[in-house]
């Protein structure tokens, strides 16, 4: 949740990003095959990245698409291209997902070039079929699927070459570590959970509606969104613009296929255009009383129902800061399982791709600005690794860069640290199993960033 205020307004902007609240049984709320570890290091102990000799904080960008390298934690879910039974035996029929998210089904697999090591391979080609071409290079292909299994395309940079990732195995292993936590895998949706899933959200529309009966609300649907505002028709298409920009951009970051969507049904977005709406709705319908001072809520349930509800105010850039952070925390919520990612991770997505998607804002910047004096005068970041029930709102814009330092030295570990998370892992044994540091070696390559030796969680 976010505070109303004018965006130079650093005091007021760094006050109410809180932890995700809301209903009752809710949770509101060039390719380079370096070692993200070296990288890391050579921050940590060397201090000679380009990056750390500015002494400032980094500048906030979008990820770009990267190729799904192999991590530690997935050596185990290899498949076995040795054995008899593999999805690559000749004469096996596929199908292929592309990086692109374009679908090539049922394809023949006539010949195999493998590569060096066990289990790799350099080059599939599949019997003629018109329309798709006989060879396709690995580095384009995302999925390879049977009738009973799906393997992950990713290559191995020790070899040059690619290997499969038998996800049902990975499924299985995670599953159990994630029941003894109390968690679980999300599951595809079913069309009874869909049906239900959208009765509720048009109920909550009805009661907008009902509860303001001087405005008019009106509807808007994008492939993954249901906008419902009572804001003048002409000034809806930015901010939805806004949310398909933020789930393409999510989706690269964390290498889910184009077209893939992970809701059930349709996210849903309430925005009243008077935020006193706002503040009645979240008391009456969702049992949030204290909202004063928030401009919007994440909502999310553990059936995987999500709804994003805000109201608008009279600062339009403010707002869509609002819209996507919030909405950002949703698609954290619907990422692979039930289990939750550390504040400063979810905060810390939340407010960088926000700050990428609209750029105009300032508020990471003026975050900083407001932060810097309280890390330099305690020589630490006051305990942001730690900090369960939420962040302090002077952390936010630390939780941001330091989201953009770990994704700009490798987009992939991160990929693999949500996930790692996500499948039940601590946060610190992701951390080690992807990047290879600890948090302590986080926060000195983060400070030395900073201009900050010595810097302390």
């Amino acid at each position: 949740m976010l505070n109303i205020a004018q965006e130079t307004d650093t005091s007021s902007l760094t006050s109410r990003f809180r932890g995700i609240r809301g209903a009752k049984g809710a949770n509101s709320r060039k390719f380079s095959i370096r070692s993200s570890v070296y990288c890391l290091l050579i921050a940590i102990f060397a201090g000679c990245l380009s990056v750390v000799s500015h002494a400032a904080p980094p500048k906030i960008t979008a990820a770009k698409p990267v190729p799904r390298a192999i991590m530690k934690l997935e050596r185990d879910y290899v498949t076995n291209l040795d054995g008899r039974e593999h999805p690559l035996n000749v004469g096996s029929v596929v199908t292929l997902q592309m990086s692109s998210g374009k679908i090539y089904p049922d394809l023949e697999v006539a010949q195999v070039e493998r590569g060096s090591k066990p289990n790799t391979f350099k080059q599939i080609t599949f019997k003629p079929v018109k329309g798709v071409p006989p060879k396709i290079a690995p580095a384009a292909m995302r999925q390879i699927r049977t009738p009973d299994n799906i393997y992950d395309v990713v290559i191995d940079p020790a070899s040059k070459s690619y290997l499969l990732i038998d996800q049902k195995l990975r499924d299985e292993v995670a599953a159990r570590r994630l029941e003894s936590k109390r968690n679980r895998l999300w599951e595809e949706p079913k069309p009874e959970e869909v049906a239900e899933a959208k009765t509720f959200y048009e109920d909550l529309m009805q009661k907008a509606q009902a509860d303001n009966p001087q405005s008019r609300f009106h509807k808007v649907e994008t492939q993954y969104f249901v906008f419902y505002t009572d804001m003048p028709p002409a000034q809806v298409a930015g901010y939805i613009a806004n949310l398909d920009k933020m789930y393409d951009q999510l989706c690269v970051l964390f290498s889910i296929p184009v077209g893939t969507n992970i809701w059930v049904g349709k996210c849903p977005v309430i925005v009243f255009t008077n935020p006193n709406s706002f503040h009645s709705f979240e008391a009456k319908h969702m049992d949030t009383s204290d909202t004063q001072g928030i401009a919007g809520l994440s909502h999310q349930w553990s059936d995987g129902r999500v709804i994003t509800i805000c109201g608008r105010g009279d600062d339009p850039v403010f707002f869509a800061v609002v819209l996507v952070h919030e909405t950002a925390h949703g698609f954290l919520h619907r990422i692979r399982s039930t289990s939750r990612i550390p504040s400063w991770m979810n905060e810390g997505v939340s407010e960088w791709i926000a700050s990428v998607v609209v750029p105009q804002s300032s508020h990471i910047a003026n975050r900083m600005t407001g932060a810097m004096p309280q890390i330099r005068s305690t020589g630490s970041l006051g305990g942001l690794l730690s900090a369960d029930a939420g962040i302090d709102g002077w952390q936010y814009g630390v939780a941001a860069t330091m989201t953009q330092f770990l994704v700009s030295t490798d987009a992939n570990a991160y990929r693999g640290l949500i996930t790692a998370i996500k499948e039940g892992y601590t946060w610190q044994e992701a951390l080690e199993l992807t990047y290879g540091i600890t948090p302590e070696q986080l926060v000195s390559a983060y400070g030395r960033q900073l201009g900050l030796n010595n810097l302390q969680p």
